[in-house]
Protein backbone atom coordinates (compact mmCIF):
# COMPACT_ATOMS: atom_id res chain seq x y z
CA UNK A 1 0.00 0.00 0.00
CA UNK A 2 1.35 3.45 -0.78
CA UNK A 3 2.49 5.86 1.96
CA UNK A 4 0.43 7.85 3.11
CA UNK A 5 1.02 11.50 2.34
CA UNK A 6 1.10 13.31 5.86
CA UNK A 7 3.71 15.18 7.41
CA UNK A 8 5.76 13.31 9.46
CA UNK A 9 4.61 15.04 12.66
CA UNK A 10 1.10 14.17 11.91
CA UNK A 11 2.09 10.63 11.02
CA UNK A 12 4.13 10.24 14.43
CA UNK A 13 1.01 11.91 16.18
CA UNK A 14 -1.30 9.23 14.53
CA UNK A 15 0.93 6.31 15.25
CA UNK A 16 1.31 7.43 18.84
CA UNK A 17 -2.46 7.40 19.56
CA UNK A 18 -2.71 4.00 18.00
CA UNK A 19 -4.90 5.26 14.87
CA UNK A 20 -2.40 3.52 12.32
CA UNK A 21 -3.05 2.07 9.53
CA UNK A 22 -5.37 4.14 7.43
CA UNK A 23 -7.88 2.11 5.91
CA UNK A 24 -9.14 2.50 2.17
CA UNK A 25 -11.68 4.91 3.45
CA UNK A 26 -9.59 6.90 5.32
CA UNK A 27 -7.16 7.10 2.40
CA UNK A 28 -10.25 8.40 0.04
CA UNK A 29 -10.86 11.60 2.62
CA UNK A 30 -7.05 12.17 2.95
CA UNK A 31 -7.21 12.35 -0.72
CA UNK A 32 -10.54 14.29 -0.83
CA UNK A 33 -9.66 17.42 1.41
CA UNK A 34 -6.13 17.78 -0.88
CA UNK A 35 -7.29 17.85 -3.91
CA UNK A 36 -9.65 21.38 -2.56
CA UNK A 37 -12.47 20.07 -4.61
CA UNK A 38 -16.26 19.72 -3.74
CA UNK A 39 -16.91 15.81 -2.08
CA UNK A 40 -20.13 14.13 -1.30
CA UNK A 41 -18.52 10.64 0.60
CA UNK A 42 -20.97 8.28 1.80
CA UNK A 43 -19.47 5.78 4.74
CA UNK A 44 -20.18 3.57 7.77
CA UNK A 45 -17.46 4.53 10.04
CA UNK A 46 -17.90 8.34 11.33
CA UNK A 47 -15.06 8.06 13.61
CA UNK A 48 -12.30 7.08 11.10
CA UNK A 49 -13.65 9.85 8.90
CA UNK A 50 -13.17 12.23 11.77
CA UNK A 51 -9.51 11.12 12.24
CA UNK A 52 -8.74 11.79 8.68
CA UNK A 53 -10.14 14.75 8.35
CA UNK A 54 -8.56 16.40 11.20
CA UNK A 55 -4.72 15.09 10.21
CA UNK A 56 -5.20 16.02 7.02
CA UNK A 57 -6.83 19.71 8.18
CA UNK A 58 -3.20 19.58 10.72
CA UNK A 59 -1.17 18.45 7.73
CA UNK A 60 -2.80 21.46 5.51
CA UNK A 61 -2.84 23.89 7.86
CA UNK A 62 0.16 23.91 9.50
CA UNK A 63 0.47 26.59 11.71
CA UNK A 64 -1.47 29.69 12.55
CA UNK A 65 -1.93 32.66 9.87
CA UNK A 66 -3.61 35.92 10.76
CA UNK A 67 -6.55 35.85 12.85
CA UNK A 68 -9.46 34.14 10.88
CA UNK A 69 -10.59 30.80 10.30
CA UNK A 70 -9.42 28.90 7.27
CA UNK A 71 -11.64 25.81 7.84
CA UNK A 72 -14.99 24.96 9.21
CA UNK A 73 -16.62 22.39 10.46
CA UNK A 74 -20.77 22.20 11.04
CA UNK A 75 -21.66 19.31 13.10
CA UNK A 76 -25.00 18.37 14.61
CA UNK A 77 -24.21 18.35 18.25
CA UNK A 78 -21.66 19.28 20.73
CA UNK A 79 -20.66 16.09 21.71
CA UNK A 80 -19.06 15.71 18.20
CA UNK A 81 -18.07 19.14 18.68
CA UNK A 82 -15.95 18.02 21.27
CA UNK A 83 -14.58 14.77 19.59
CA UNK A 84 -13.12 16.96 16.83
CA UNK A 85 -11.41 18.95 19.58
CA UNK A 86 -10.37 16.46 21.47
CA UNK A 87 -8.39 14.58 18.10
CA UNK A 88 -7.19 18.16 17.27
CA UNK A 89 -5.48 17.99 20.37
CA UNK A 90 -3.92 14.62 19.98
CA UNK A 91 -2.95 15.30 16.32
CA UNK A 92 -1.71 19.12 16.28
CA UNK A 93 0.20 19.36 19.61
CA UNK A 94 3.22 20.50 17.11
CA UNK A 95 1.48 23.05 15.80
CA UNK A 96 0.20 26.53 17.16
CA UNK A 97 -3.03 25.75 15.36
CA UNK A 98 -6.21 27.56 16.82
CA UNK A 99 -8.81 25.39 17.59
CA UNK A 100 -12.59 26.47 18.97
CA UNK A 101 -15.97 25.18 19.03
CA UNK A 102 -19.02 27.07 19.51
CA UNK A 103 -22.09 25.29 20.32
CA UNK A 104 -25.41 26.04 22.57
CA UNK A 105 -24.28 26.25 26.63
CA UNK A 106 -21.26 28.17 27.09
CA UNK A 107 -21.82 31.94 27.15
CA UNK A 108 -21.94 33.34 23.21
CA UNK A 109 -20.16 36.17 23.77
CA UNK A 110 -16.79 34.11 25.56
CA UNK A 111 -17.09 32.14 22.07
CA UNK A 112 -17.28 35.16 19.89
CA UNK A 113 -14.03 36.26 22.01
CA UNK A 114 -12.21 33.45 21.74
CA UNK A 115 -12.78 33.30 17.85
CA UNK A 116 -12.51 37.17 16.74
CA UNK A 117 -9.23 36.84 18.78
CA UNK A 118 -7.37 33.98 16.54
CA UNK A 119 -8.68 31.02 14.67
CA UNK A 120 -7.66 28.82 12.45
CA UNK A 121 -10.23 26.09 12.90
CA UNK A 122 -14.28 26.66 14.39
CA UNK A 123 -16.27 23.44 14.68
CA UNK A 124 -19.85 24.48 15.45
CA UNK A 125 -23.42 23.61 15.39
CA UNK A 126 -25.68 25.66 12.68
CA UNK A 127 -27.27 27.62 14.84
CA UNK A 128 -24.69 28.32 17.60
CA UNK A 129 -22.56 29.72 14.27
CA UNK A 130 -25.74 31.48 12.61
CA UNK A 131 -26.23 33.59 15.94
CA UNK A 132 -22.30 34.15 15.82
CA UNK A 133 -23.10 35.65 12.72
CA UNK A 134 -25.62 37.76 13.72
CA UNK A 135 -23.38 39.84 16.28
CA UNK A 136 -20.38 39.48 13.92
CA UNK A 137 -18.41 36.81 16.46
CA UNK A 138 -17.03 35.10 13.45
CA UNK A 139 -15.66 36.40 10.43
CA UNK A 140 -16.13 33.41 7.06
CA UNK A 141 -14.05 35.59 4.51
CA UNK A 142 -11.07 33.28 4.71
CA UNK A 143 -12.59 29.66 4.79
CA UNK A 144 -10.94 27.41 2.49
CA UNK A 145 -12.79 24.36 3.52
CA UNK A 146 -16.56 22.91 4.87
CA UNK A 147 -16.71 19.73 6.13
CA UNK A 148 -20.16 18.93 6.72
CA UNK A 149 -20.26 15.83 9.26
CA UNK A 150 -23.19 14.25 9.44
CA UNK A 151 -24.94 15.93 6.81
CA UNK A 152 -28.43 14.56 7.07
CA UNK A 153 -28.48 15.69 10.23
CA UNK A 154 -27.06 19.42 9.16
CA UNK A 155 -29.97 19.51 6.84
CA UNK A 156 -32.84 18.48 9.20
CA UNK A 157 -35.64 20.71 10.15
CA UNK A 158 -34.41 23.07 12.72
CA UNK A 159 -31.26 22.88 10.89
CA UNK A 160 -32.06 23.46 7.16
CA UNK A 161 -32.15 27.50 7.15
CA UNK A 162 -29.06 27.86 9.17
CA UNK A 163 -27.07 25.58 7.52
CA UNK A 164 -28.21 27.26 4.15
CA UNK A 165 -27.53 30.79 5.82
CA UNK A 166 -23.62 29.49 6.66
CA UNK A 167 -22.92 28.13 2.75
CA UNK A 168 -23.88 31.03 1.17
CA UNK A 169 -22.10 33.61 3.83
CA UNK A 170 -18.68 31.39 2.96
CA UNK A 171 -16.08 31.72 0.14
CA UNK A 172 -17.49 29.21 -2.45
CA UNK A 173 -14.42 26.85 -2.05
CA UNK A 174 -14.27 23.75 -0.98
CA UNK A 175 -17.48 21.86 0.37
CA UNK A 176 -16.97 18.36 1.52
CA UNK A 177 -20.42 16.25 3.22
CA UNK A 178 -19.95 13.32 5.17
CA UNK A 179 -23.22 10.94 5.61
CA UNK A 180 -24.44 7.53 6.11
CA UNK A 181 -26.94 8.05 3.27
CA UNK A 182 -27.99 8.96 0.19
CA UNK A 183 -30.99 11.35 1.19
CA UNK A 184 -31.86 13.30 -1.47
CA UNK A 185 -31.99 16.40 0.50
CA UNK A 186 -28.02 15.84 0.61
CA UNK A 187 -28.17 16.11 -3.01
CA UNK A 188 -29.97 18.77 -3.74
CA UNK A 189 -27.55 20.93 -1.06
CA UNK A 190 -24.81 19.61 -3.04
CA UNK A 191 -26.17 20.84 -6.59
CA UNK A 192 -27.05 24.43 -5.21
CA UNK A 193 -23.90 25.03 -3.04
CA UNK A 194 -21.46 22.76 -4.04
CA UNK A 195 -21.56 22.17 -7.81
CA UNK A 196 -19.59 20.70 -9.73
CA UNK A 197 -19.25 17.77 -7.19
CA UNK A 198 -17.74 14.22 -6.73
CA UNK A 199 -19.95 11.54 -5.14
CA UNK A 200 -18.40 8.62 -3.82
CA UNK A 201 -18.92 5.33 -1.74
CA UNK A 202 -16.67 4.03 1.19
CA UNK A 203 -18.72 1.26 2.30
CA UNK A 204 -16.97 -1.98 1.87
CA UNK A 205 -19.59 -3.89 -0.74
CA UNK A 206 -20.42 -7.25 1.57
Amino acid sequence: MAKLKLQAEVLNALEHNEMLPFSDAQRKMVGSIKSGQNHWLIHENERELRIATVATIVHDLKQSFEDVARALILVPTSEIADEYAELFEALGKHTDLRVWTAYEGPKILQQKEDIYFGADVVIATPKRLNDLLNIEGFNSASVQSLILDTTDQLLKVGNTAFTQRISDSIPPKQRIALSRDTERGIGNYMSVYCFPYEKTSLISPQ
